[in-house]
């Protein structure tokens, strides 16, 4: 099924049933996907007034907190293509010690995004990955809504910057690039928090919401396949025979995978802060995307044409690197497991099909009338032709 029709009612259920058995993938992937179908059935987008989100909120931390506690400063925060957001300050008693005004972030999913993801991956992997490095503390999680409406996590604030304060970039953290001096200050801190995400084994009790693949087969690869093919066969407009191509060469070059990591899934610029008179990364930020599976991934995703910024003419990745090999080197020296280019290359063409499938499909679709981004959305459907010809480029080098 294409163009912009989709089934309803007992139609769609079969639908979506045939879609479930033709890309099998995670069972909390599954679920956040099944979810966002049948909740697309007759929603439209009506943003909460401050007044509702305070009723709702003080309610929940009610529920959870022992002892008074009190909302103060509630207010919106922009930016961000995916979910809506609002800090707010604090007053409670946090194991028997008065707290006061401490910021906090309320992580709320509209009526659809440009990715859905479950609010409890989220919440699992930050709580695990603080113990490796900044992220913020995650405190509570309403995962299925019951209590504010719709499925949302509270963490802590973090100060920090996503750019200098003299840098341009475009929406949602894309586009920014670093002078020399931030790059010599910051590469260091990225590439050591990325190498000790994927040298980082946590158990089945750490990330419980997790599957995991086996090392020695291609099953990590096929699960990120399907789960992306499934997104697009769920959300496309048209046919775009690129995509198509792109899918059955994906699957045809399936690495085995040697190691399972923890993935972040989309870190880059713009999903880390840092400290503007240090230069130091004071958070990473932004972990719906992350999964267990190859290390591969995370180089992959920054090394895509899309996160590219320029400086005198010389393309620099993620705006910290000037060339793939000044990424891996980096990484390595900082302690990061191999890095085998032939892998690399298939998750650079895998993150880039992925942002494809983003574009094109995910970001037209949530963006007719269901989210409150439906402007940015609709711009960031302009890329996917550009991503389309990247495509064409590097299957016609590499297929």
């Amino acid at each position: 099924m294409n163009q912009g029709s989709r089934p309803s009612g007992a139609a769609r259920d079969q639908w979506l049933e045939s879609l479930r058995a033709r890309y099998p993938t995670e069972r909390t992937i599954d679920e956040a996907l099944t979810r966002r179908l049948r909740k697309r059935e007759g929603a439209r987008y009506s943003p909460l007034s401050p007044d509702a989100v305070r009723e709702r909120l003080a309610a929940f931390l009610a529920d959870r907190i022992k002892g008074p506690s009190q909302i103060h400063n509630l207010r919106a925060l922009t930016g961000g293509a995916s979910k809506e957001q609002f800090v707010f300050e604090l007053d409670w008693v946090q194991d028997g010690i008065p707290r006061r005004g401490e910021r906090m972030v309320l992580r709320c999913e509209p009526a659809a995004s440009i990715v859905e993801t479950s609010r409890r991956r989220e919440f699992e992997l930050m709580r695990y990955a603080a113990q490796l490095m900044p992220v913020p503390a995650v405190y509570w999680i309403d995962d299925d809504g019951s209590m504010m409406g719709t499925p949302c996590l509270i963490s802590k604030f973090v100060e920090g910057v996503q750019k200098p304060a003299r840098a341009s970039s475009n929406v949602t953290g894309m586009g920014i690039h670093f002078p020399d001096e931030y790059r010599r200050a910051l590469a260091p801190d990225y590439a050591r928090y990325m190498a000790t995400l994927h040298r980082a084994e946590p158990s089945e009790a750490d990330l419980p919401s997790f599957q995991r693949p086996r090392p020695g087969t291609t099953e990590g690869a096929a699960l990120i396949v399907n789960w992306w093919a499934r997104i697009w066969a769920e959300d496309l407009y048209e046919d775009a025979p690129i995509a198509t191509l792109t899918e059955y060469w994906l699957r045809r070059n399936a690495p085995v995978l040697d190691r399972v990591s923890i993935v972040h899934g989309d870190f880059r610029t713009g999903n880390f802060l840092f400290d503007e008179k240090t230069r130091r990364i004071t958070a990473v930020l932004d972990w719906e995307l992350g999964y267990l599976g190859d290390r591969h991934g995370d180089l992959g995703w920054v090394l895509t044409d899309l996160y590219i910024t320029r400086e005198d003419g010389k393309p620099f990745h993620c705006g910290l690197f000037g060339s793939e090999d000044a990424l891996v080197e980096a990484y390595e020296a900082a302690g990061g497991l191999p890095i085998d280019r032939r892998i690399l290359l298939w998750h650079k063409i895998f993150c880039t099909w992925k942002q494809l499938v983003l574009s094109l499909g995910c970001a037209l679709r949530a963006g007719d009338g269901l989210t409150h981004q439906d402007v940015l959305l609709s711009w960031l459907s302009s890329g996917g032709y550009t991503l389309s010809e990247a495509l064409r480029r590097l299957l016609e080098k590499h297929g």
